[in-house]
């Protein structure tokens, strides 16, 4: 499992991945468009990318199209205050808006002292305000599960989510603990590259549990073809446009295919994640 997804990323030549298959034209199939909103722990190894991958290589169900507003160490409050992600939920069709706060950020709504501080304050409106402006397009509003140093923190974490999903309205897809029991379980296999971001192994099993999330049902197993740039922590974003749109982060028009069985594994941990 971890050779051959080493292996794509070995192709990635620094950021971009390089191989010789060439990508299959898309099925006719109908689409989910889903916004993310974030920082790094969305774009190092490009977890919108890998959805979309994930829901192309499936038989059926739809085609996942992302755009992703992220900028490295950002917070919601500081992504609602430039307006860019916001004026594309308003001027744009989605089904979907995923939000994702700076790690740890929300371990301060555990404790009624730190809740009174700025950033605590400002990370609780910016949910709201994101969450209410989706709902008001009609948009579902899930919440990106982060993770944190130790188990203690995660319970934190895990709370401060489970309150600013309360009182936005939104799902949270609940990741830091499926990804910190898989480290455990097989730490032959991290599933952090860093100690902070996740690994391209890690990141398959977010793709997975967000696909779940946003379509509702588990993916399958399939070939996975990577057309797209794994990002690194450092890569050069611009917040104010999608990822997705930024030519100095374009691939160079060439994928590699990750055989399903090198992904059967992961899967099968995500699709079993509460």
């Amino acid at each position: 499992m971890r050779l051959s997804l080493r292996c794509a990323a070995v192709l990635i030549g620094g950021w971009l991945i390089a191989g010789a298959a060439p990508a299959s034209p898309p099925s006719e199939r109908p689409t989910q468009r889903v916004l993310f909103v974030g920082n790094s722990l969305v774009y190092v190894q490009n977890v919108s990318g890998l959805l979309h991958a994930l829901s192309k290589a499936q038989a059926g169900g739809p085609v996942i199209e992302t755009a992703t507003f992220v900028a490295p160490g950002g917070t919601l409050a500081e992504r609602w205050k430039d307006g860019a992600a916001a004026k594309a939920i308003r001027e744009e069709k989605w089904n979907v808006v995923v939000l994702q706060e700076r790690g740890g950020v929300l371990a301060c709504l555990a404790s009624p002292q730190r809740r009174q501080e700025p950033d605590c304050r400002a990370s609780e409106r910016a949910h709201k305000q994101f969450a209410d402006l989706a709902k008001s397009r009609g948009a579902r509003v899930l919440l990106y599960g982060t993770w944190g140093p130790d188990s203690a923190w995660q319970q934190n974490l895990d709370r401060g989510q489970t309150l600013v999903s309360r009182s936005s309205g939104a799902e949270v897809v609940e990741l830091g603990e499926m990804l910190r029991a898989q480290d455990k379980r097989q730490p032959a296999t991290p599933m952090f590259s860093d100690g902070i971001h996740a690994s391209l192994e890690g990141a398959v099993m977010i793709a997975a549990r967000l696909y779940r999330g946003i379509v509702g049902t588990a993916p399958k197993a399939n070939d996975l073809e990577l057309d797209f740039a794994l990002l690194p922590p450092n890569a050069a974003i611009k917040p104010e446009l999608p990822i997705e749109k930024q030519p100095q982060l374009a691939a160079t028009g060439k994928s590699v295919r990750v055989p399903a069985d090198s992904i059967a594994g992961l899967l099968a941990v995500a699709n079993a994640a509460p």
